[in-house]
């Protein structure tokens, strides 16, 4: 039995927590797409500008880090359960969530912001909801995503077995094979967002962030056959972080500078953008991989706790925070520091939440 990698729940919480910020920060003045924005307007000031570089940066990286630690622990799981059982447990732990979202929480917070005032509940429901014209994925569109990419894991193992083909074990990628990825990356994601720029969606779906998605679960694959994780070295992260830093500026400079879309389109600032987030993501997940990995890869019992609740957190967080950001709305505190103050609320809201629901018997077997 493989050592159990402490290091890797705990990024799984920090992560988790950083969803709850990122869509905190929307609600403020943050770029992005959320049920609830309090502070609108085009108007560039200094907190809105941070709080998009915030989100900017966290798009970059922490949804392709989830999809590198998912692709990580897909082939352990996988042997020790066997193509039927696997796919069983995997919609058991992401089918079921998916469909409590999609039938209750995302409508409800729907009817709630948008229908209840002219509306009836049901009247809403056999509307909008019976009839599949509202298919609310929120964020377990990551976990539809999951089910897709274990399908196809579950088919890739079959050909595979059938080939008997031995894989030969693969060193750390070089400088130079880590660049061209990103080149790659960001050069797909440009192509794709011609036809689904970011912010729409196919079923929850973006697929204009999907280049990097799917690069970075099979690199976590690849990771757990070739020890990759073990591999990484803090001189490699370092030089890396430093390209993301060194990269950083480039695209809120190129954003004032031509003024264009950053979404797609056959545009300067939208070649930039695609370009700027793989660069960006590489050295962040890198570093935090190694700092996590030398520091804070032993047991701990509030941690423990935490990554136990981390899953059940991400797919309620989104009627806290909105229920929040509303129960605050009365005070006329600046934007940036109710971003504070939501995000911390939020949070601490959310994993006593998510503790008290998997008290109920049952559950802990889904979440």
């Amino acid at each position: 039995m493989k050592e159990r990698l402490y290091y890797i729940d705990r990024l799984r919480t920090v992560l988790t927590i950083l969803v709850i910020f990122h869509h905190t920060s929307i609600t403020f003045g943050g770029e992005g797409s959320w049920y609830y924005v309090e502070v609108t307007g085009d108007e560039l000031t200094p907190t809105k500008a941070m709080l998009s570089l915030f989100t900017g940066v966290n798009q970059a990286f922490f949804m392709g880090f989830f999809f590198l630690i998912s692709g990580y622990f897909t082939p352990g799981a996988y042997v020790r359960k066997g193509p039927m059982r696997f796919l069983a447990n995997r919609f058991i732990r992401l089918g079921i969530p998916l469909i409590v979202y999609l039938a209750v929480i995302g409508p409800g917070m729907v009817y709630a912001l948008n229908f209840a005032d002219t509306t009836s509940l049901w009247s809403f429901y056999k509307e909008w909801v019976l009839t599949l014209k509202l298919l609310d994925f929120g964020p377990l569109w990551f976990g539809e995503a999951l089910l897709y990419f274990s399908i196809i894991y579950v088919v890739y193992g079959w050909i595979r077995k059938e080939s008997k083909e031995k894989s030969e074990v693969r060193k750390f990628p070089s400088h130079t094979m880590i660049l061209i990825s990103a080149v790659v990356v960001g050069m797909a994601a440009f192509v794709i967002r011609l036809v689904f720029p970011t912010g729409t969606d196919v079923l929850g779906l973006q697929f204009g962030y999907f280049a990097s998605y799917i690069l970075l679960f099979v690199v976590g694959i690849i990771a757990y056959r070739n020890k990759w994780l073990e591999q990484l070295s803090a001189r490699i992260a370092r030089r890396w972080l430093w390209v993301s830093l060194a990269v950083l500026p480039a695209l809120p400079i190129a954003a004032i500078i031509d003024g264009g879309s950053l979404s797609g389109g056959a545009n300067p600032i939208a070649f930039i953008y695609a370009l700027w987030e793989p660069f960006v993501a590489y050295g962040i997940i890198m570093v935090l991989l190694v700092w996590f990995r030398e520091r804070f890869n032993r047991a701990s019992r509030l941690f423990h706790w935490l990554s136990d609740n981390a899953f059940t957190v991400y797919i309620i967080h989104p009627p806290i925070v909105v229920g929040i950001s509303l129960m605050l709305k009365q005070f006329a505190w600046p934007a940036g520091l109710k971003f504070l103050v939501v995000g911390l609320l939020a949070t601490v809201c959310c994993f006593a939440a998510s503790a008290l629901i998997r008290f109920i018997p049952g559950t802990r077997r889904v979440l």
